[in-house]
């Protein structure tokens, strides 16, 4: 079986903006997020997410009225972290997922849960690991990323920049 994987709304962020999101869905790995994270992104990377949702391909996971108090309370005791995040949490709790974030407040609640969480950098090693993309992609993929984000650590890229060689 497939493990899950659920995306956080920043993840989603720099996949769509590096053009990394339809080549992540090649992993072995059952993609989804929650219908509030996906509202809080723009509608021009909604539609590019889009055609993955109607072909099955990545899932978004409808919140019933229950579970949302279930999330609303998790915010409640979490304040550094939104409803949409509490949301992630929440879906990679009880479908025992990896949770794909860079949020740090996020990742410290889920990790001392024992929820496993990776980042953005994580996805590029797998799509390198698994032969989706060549390294030398991978690079470029890289100098994509540190102009879209800036929050992200520079010895991650140089590391990788020196292990995919230039």
């Amino acid at each position: 079986m497939e493990k899950i994987a659920i995306h956080d709304a920043n993840i989603l962020i720099d996949l769509v903006k590096t053009g990394l999101f339809s080549l992540c869905l090649a992993l072995q790995y059952e993609f989804m997020t929650t219908h509030i994270i996906l509202e809080e992104l723009y509608d021009p990377q909604v539609a590019i997410i889009r055609p993955h949702i109607l072909s099955g391909k990545f899932l978004v996971i409808q919140i019933s009225r229950d579970e949302l108090q279930d999330i609303q309370q998790l915010a409640s005791r979490h304040p550094k972290l939104s409803e949409q995040d509490c949301s992630a949490y929440y879906y990679a709790q009880q479908k025992n997922a990896i949770l794909l974030s860079g949020d740090k407040n996020l990742k410290s609640v889920a990790e001392a849960e024992g929820i496993t969480v990776r980042g953005i950098f994580w996805v590029i090693d797998e799509l390198v690991r698994t032969a989706v993309v060549s390294k030398s992609d991978a690079r470029t993929f890289l100098s994509s990323l540190r102009t879209h984000n800036k929050w992200l650590p520079g010895n991650e890229f140089e590391r990788r920049v020196r292990e995919w060689g230039e």
